[in-house]
């Protein structure tokens, strides 16, 4: 992930642990219940792509959020920047070279700012 910003970011920062524990995965070859991780995390971001009406409601969100002050300028910069102007369908509706760390924390504070439950 390349920095952007300087300050607290919190989503940068969760982002950060992520990826280190794909990272610890991958190394590792198969995933928590000893199924081969390439697939796994293949078939994980293919769930994290955005439909165009997702894309917008990810969008909307963020701006709703940092008009709010519940996210800081560097978060919501983050997350519109990860988001692009609109769904890149190369990448599964987000910015073309947007990873899985980032698609799957940012996915999770848009439902919790949501009010959506994560199994």
């Amino acid at each position: 992930m390349q920095k952007f910003y300087t300050g607290t970011n919190r989503i940068a920062d969760a982002i950060g642990r992520q990826q280190e524990r794909i990272d610890a995965l991958v190394e590792s070859g198969v995933d928590l219940q000893g199924k081969p991780i390439a697939a796994t995390l293949e078939s994980l971001d293919a769930d994290m792509a955005l439909s165009a009406s997702e894309h917008a409601a990810f969008q909307n969100q963020q701006t709703r959020a940092a008009a709010a002050g519940r996210l800081n300028t560097d978060e919501a910069l983050l997350v519109c920047h990860a988001l692009g102007e609109w769904a890149d369908e190369t990448n599964g509706g987000w910015r073309a070279g947007v990873g899985l760390a980032e698609k799957v924390v940012i996915t999770q504070i848009i439902g919790e700012l949501l009010g959506v439950a994560h199994a």
